[in-house]
């Protein structure tokens, strides 16, 4: 999982990175297109459309027949029995298109999440830094440190919750790194972007030890090593929410509502059955 992280981040970076001084609400509009598109071609090359086409006559059958005798308490319930039937038919016809459209635009969204998720930290505004230790720290606590970042005090540790906290304040907008060195002098890495305005920009809230959906939900950085006795370290970035109809929506939701739109609106002039 850690190498196809490493080259979806790259397909991404090149991709995304040009389109950063665009408004988001614009690219995320033109990356539900794409992945309508594709969405599309995939049922069209990887599914029945006769079959699927055949089923959903049938289903639409079933229901005029359904408000035709609703007085006939039989003919009902056999119309029912008729629209369940079919029901199970037209999902096992989509099955195959659903698993593989469903692998690619998840790992498209964890994408998209790192860039258009999360607004960067303030400057000079005060915030947490978390990292989740291995039992047995003690008083030998990590040291933080990074360009850019005022530590403010010494680090706080919370035996029960196993978490070492440190209070930083960033001072100089853009990317940087946070280095946590730990007692026996090694070294972990931890990317922090700092806003400049309102700026887009891949940014990660975690990054932790290996894991399937950690490395699924958080795929900007590679994963710690276990053996640094640090099994996570967490910033709080806020999350970007995109100005529409007057409404603060997250992106993903907008997302989503316009892959399907463009999924309903374009399927009839590209002849997909869906």
């Amino acid at each position: 999982m850690t190498l196809v992280n490493a080259l979806l981040v790259r397909l991404a970076d090149a991709v995304l990175a040009p389109l950063a001084g665009l408004p988001p609400l614009a690219v995320v509009a033109g990356c539900a297109l794409g992945s309508a598109l594709a969405v599309l071609a995939v049922m069209r090359f990887t599914s029945n459309q006769a079959a699927l086409g055949a089923v959903k006559r049938r289903i639409h059958a079933a229901l005029l027949e359904m408000r035709l005798y609703n007085d006939d308490l039989r003919a009902l319930l056999r119309a029912q029995g008729e629209v369940l039937r079919h029901n199970v038919t037209y999902v096992g016809l989509s099955l195959v298109p659903l698993v593989i459209t469903a692998v690619p635009l998840t790992l498209a969204i964890a994408q998209l999440q790192a860039w258009y998720g999360y607004t960067g930290l303030t400057p000079g505004t005060p915030v947490v830094v978390t990292a989740s230790v291995s039992s047995g720290t003690g008083a030998a606590l990590p040291r933080l440190e990074g360009a850019g970042v005022e530590v403010t005090g010494p680090p706080r540790y919370f035996p029960t919750l196993g978490e070492v906290t440190w209070r930083i304040v960033p001072r100089a907008p853009g990317p940087t790194t946070l280095r946590l060195v730990t007692a026996g002098g090694t070294v972990i890495e931890k990317q922090l972007h700092v806003a400049a305005g309102n700026d887009v920009a891949r940014r990660s809230p975690v990054r932790e030890q290996p894991s399937f959906v950690g490395q699924l939900l958080y795929p900007s950085e590679p994963p710690l090593d276990a053996a640094a006795g640090v099994t996570a370290i967490r910033l709080p970035y806020p999350e970007r929410l995109l100005p529409v109809a007057g409404q603060a929506v997250h992106w993903l939701y907008l997302y989503l509502a316009l892959t399907f739109a463009f999924v309903l609106l374009l399927r009839k002039p590209l002849g997909v059955v869906i």
